[in-house]
């Protein structure tokens, strides 16, 4: 086990946390009262402190990122830093025009969400009614504009049966990558802290995906699932690749709209913040004590401290922080950690 230190190659920044939406499980509790918090000069500092560091995948998330009036000359600032550029966005400012604009300004591809088959599902778990046809209609305007998308899915116990079907959607409408999330109960996720799937389902979920990994015709990944990456090593499945635990901290990082580093932006943790500190993006990666905790998974405590697939998984550190206090701790999802906890 080593807790060397890597430099990110996914950094996602939150540039606002306005948004249309009311989402159900919105990690951020973004609103439409919301505020944004940088200026635009700020937001370049840090676009330039991480590419003085790295030169990595570059995420614009929120919140709604189009929200920003200024969103189209932070993306082409990025793009003159020599990062590659993509967009996270619920779809409701996406049309032909701005996939133009978007593709003019540097962005490589983007993400869109769908959480639900259906326009029921999708509409009521965000609350909103009119926002599957206004994702819908984005997926194929990014599709007619030859501009790469994936479609992201949040899964929890409210749409479990729909995720094959959301699949099948992505599939039909074009997209490159069908990225499930595993429900982490942050922000306003933690009102709906019941419809956590619970290990046996997580579990049935992890195989399930797995299969549609292997048959469905459309790349799948896994985020907040890190026990995806164990699930294939226990089946022995080499020809599935391009599987990772959780890479918080490591290869993934996330910079929040107040300019806070962090692992991810499930896990509500500063490592320091950049424009409190002369956004020196480098020295914080590299020098905060937190963000070497988590990284030296010696540290571990609970299930995870002692489980063999430790080096490969990692658990979520963000649900284990957010359900049980301890971001060190066993991830409370993992059949085997509930095994694990149960002998005690």
């Amino acid at each position: 086990m080593s807790n060397e230190i890597t430099k990110p190659r996914v950094m996602a920044f939150e540039v606002t946390r306005r948004c249309r939406y009311d989402c159900r499980h919105c990690r951020a509790n973004a609103g439409k009262d919301c505020k944004d918090k940088l200026s635009t000069e700020q937001c370049k500092r840090i676009i330039t402190s991480v590419a003085d560091f790295t030169k990595c995948l570059f995420i614009f998330t929120g919140g709604e990122p189009m929200e920003r009036e200024d969103i189209y000359e932070l993306i082409s600032h990025a793009r003159d830093k020599k990062l590659r550029v993509a967009l996270a966005s619920c779809g409701y400012l996406i049309d032909e025009k701005s996939i133009a604009e978007l593709k003019e300004a540097g962005v490589s591809s983007i993400s869109l969400s769908i959480d639900g088959a259906s326009a029921e599902t999708h509409d009521t778990f965000r609350q909103t009614k009119g926002a599957f046809d206004e994702v819908i209609r984005a997926a194929k305007a990014a599709k007619e504009g030859d501009l790469s998308f994936q479609i992201n899915t949040t899964i929890s116990k409210l749409n479990v049966d729909e995720f094959v079907g959301i699949s099948e959607l992505a599939k039909r409408l074009g997209a490159a990558c069908f990225n499930p999330f595993i429900l982490v109960p942050t922000g306003r996720a933690k009102e709906i802290w019941e419809e956590i799937l619970d290990p046996v389902e997580y579990e049935n979920v992890l195989h399930e995906l797995i299969h549609l990994k292997l048959a469905s015709g459309i790349d799948v990944r896994v985020t907040c699932g890190p026990q995806f990456s164990r699930v294939v090593r226990q089946e022995k499945l080499d020809k599935v690749d391009n599987v990772n635990g959780c890479m918080g901290g490591n290869g993934f990082g996330f910079i929040s709209d107040s300019g806070d580093v962090q692992t991810c932006g499930f896990l509500d943790i500063s490592a320091g913040n950049l424009v409190e500190e002369n956004f020196e993006f480098g020295r914080i990666w590299t020098e905060s004590e937190f963000l070497n905790k988590v990284r030296n998974r010696q540290e571990f405590t609970g299930a995870c401290r002692v489980c063999k697939y430790m080096d490969v998984c990692g658990g979520c550190r963000a649900r284990a922080y957010a359900m049980n206090g301890d971001y060190l701790g066993t991830d409370p999802v993992c059949s085997i950690g509930q095994k694990w906890e149960d002998r005690r």
